[in-house]
């Protein structure tokens, strides 16, 4: 695999599918700073990872903070971000549209701002891989605040891979999945909500981060691959 001894910043990488890539990004050989917003999941994820990893605090909705954290480093190989916000999740009648807001700038501003930012630090024939949700895509009832964020990410994805050749720029759209951001539920709800999930898949099982991990691995190493959305979703 050609990405040993490259530096990839993993913005997302103190958890789920950020961590999991993370942990995957180091066993491949390569030099792996992640940043978060909390700097307890920062330390725990640092204990979880078998190799030298750097971690930084980052608030990736934070424009000048993004900016200096890019000066930090020197030259860039890829950069993957993989964070995310709050959802506005809800039937279209009841949105709150403050909730939806927030939302946005959650996560759609904190995408653009890090890789504007990375942009001036990143080799000219590196690459960014975006996260996206598969929700983008498939008609979910009570999901469209949180279908027209991940859908913004993903558009504005297509146009910069055009943009900013020979740089490449793709999505890794993840489906269902088993990570922490379900942990606001009890675990009698979580199981419930993860077994009628499994239901509505081919594969029957929501998927596991590691599998996620992977395809971000495919879109850096893959110089053939630019301006796509790489779906990761059990068929959904």
């Amino acid at each position: 695999m050609s990405l040993e001894d490259q530096r990839i910043i993993v913005v997302g990488g103190s958890s789920g599918m950020g961590l999991a890539t993370a942990k995957a990004l180091v066993e491949a050989g390569s030099r792996v700073v992640i940043a978060g917003k909390s700097q307890d999941k920062l330390d725990s994820a640092r204990e979880h990872i078998p190799g030298d990893v750097d971690t930084y605090s980052l608030d990736f909705t934070d424009e000048e903070a993004v900016r200096e954290f890019f000066t930090t480093f020197g030259k860039i190989d890829h950069l993957v971000v993989a964070a995310s916000g709050v959802q506005a999740w809800g039937t279209f009648r009841e949105l709150d549209s403050g909730a939806f807001r927030k939302a946005f700038d959650g996560k759609f501003w904190g995408h653009f701002y890090c890789a504007k930012h990375a942009l001036p630090h990143l080799r000219r024939d590196s690459s960014i891989v975006f996260f996206a949700g598969a929700v983008s895509h498939t008609a979910v009832p009570g999901a469209s605040g949180v279908a027209a964020v991940n859908a913004a990410i993903k558009a504005m994805a297509y146009s910069m891979a055009r943009e900013l050749v020979p740089l490449r720029v793709n999505v890794v759209s993840p489906g269902p999945v088993d990570t922490p951001a379900y942990d606001w539920m009890t675990p009698e709800e979580k199981q419930e909500f993860f077994n009628q999930m499994s239901l509505c898949l081919p594969v029957k099982r929501m998927g596991r981060p590691e599998e996620i991990a992977e395809a971000v691995l495919f879109l850096l190493d893959n110089r053939f691959v630019t301006g796509t959305v790489l779906d990761i979703d059990g068929g959904s």
